[in-house]
């Protein structure tokens, strides 16, 4: 591809579509605070930048994938001091509907036009073309994007206004993290009955009840080992949760489901399991199972 893709923020996420769009011969210049970020990548082709004002000079699309509302204010500042008209900025962070409609109104007074495209995916499961992306914003914008999407994406869907790319990932989160404590506690009570976990695993991943979550982080539920996806998991399901939670006090929604969900998670936590995947929450299930099965560490 002749188009320069600037990918800004490259941790698990923003590291593996980097990566991605480089083996699909797009020209990526990109930038992370973390020097371990930027070297993790240094098999690839990068052009590494020196700052985000660099990266905004060079490319022609504009990726951001950030752990904070204040990370992208920053990156909003880097970016506005390079005055290229109607550059489009990806921004696929997890924040808040308000926090990406700021977003964009500041970007648009640089002259910028962002789509408020948020990705639904695992970085595991982005890293191996399973993700898919939820876009709003200007539509013109989309269509001259849709390349990009389908360089890291599986499945791309324009839904709409900006805020509706938020919207609607915190619906899929909502389904992430319920699911995968509906999978803990089936592989729980299938313990409890005698069944083998693997079988459990294998049976259920052909029923009618599966799910994307349970196909996923089931085969780590029944090898009981958490490792992979580790490190950060649970802190960023801490972030989404709460936006979950405050965005459904705003529309006055019940989510009874999610918030049973989220006090088993809290258990995984409390148990010290936060530095695994977040389908150590069947760890805690267990716990409170009385199943007693050790850990893969």
């Amino acid at each position: 591809m002749t188009m320069t893709v600037g990918v800004i923020g490259l941790g698990p996420m923003g590291g593996n579509i980097a990566r991605l769009l480089l083996e699909r011969q797009f020209k990526v210049s990109g930038f992370d605070l973390n020097p371990d970020c930027m070297a993790a990548l240094d098999d690839t082709g990068l052009d590494a930048a020196a700052s985000v004002t660099e990266v905004a000079a060079n490319a022609d699309v504009i990726i951001t994938s950030l752990p904070s509302a204040g990370a992208l204010d920053a990156v909003i500042d880097g970016i506005s001091e390079h005055d290229r008209a109607g550059q489009i900025v990806i921004e696929c962070s997890t924040l808040t509907v308000d926090q990406k409609i700021a977003a964009h109104g500041r970007l648009a007074e640089a002259g910028k036009n962002m789509l408020d495209s948020p990705i639904s995916a695992t970085p595991a499961m982005l890293a191996k073309m399973m993700a898919s992306i939820h876009i709003s914003g200007d539509e013109a914008a989309y269509q001259e994007c849709i390349a990009v999407f389908e360089g890291f994406t599986a499945s791309n869907f324009y839904v709409g206004p900006v805020g509706n790319g938020s919207r609607m990932k915190i619906l899929a989160n909502y389904l992430v993290h319920v699911n995968t404590t509906a999978a803990a506690e089936c592989m729980a009570l299938g313990q409890k009955a005698g069944l083998d976990p693997d079988m459990i695993y294998e049976v259920l991943c052909k029923s009618a009840g599966t799910s994307k979550m349970f196909e996923i982080r089931g085969a780590m539920m029944a090898k009981s080992d958490y490792r992979e996806g580790g490190g950060t998991m649970f802190a960023i399901y801490e972030k989404d949760s709460s936006i979950i939670t405050e965005f459904a006090a705003q529309m006055k929604s019940p989510i009874d489901l999610y918030v049973s969900s989220r006090q088993k998670m809290n258990s995984a936590m409390a148990l010290g399991l936060g530095h695994l995947d977040t389908s150590a929450v069947c760890k805690a299930i267990e716990v409170a199972a009385g199943i007693d099965r050790k850990l893969v560490e």
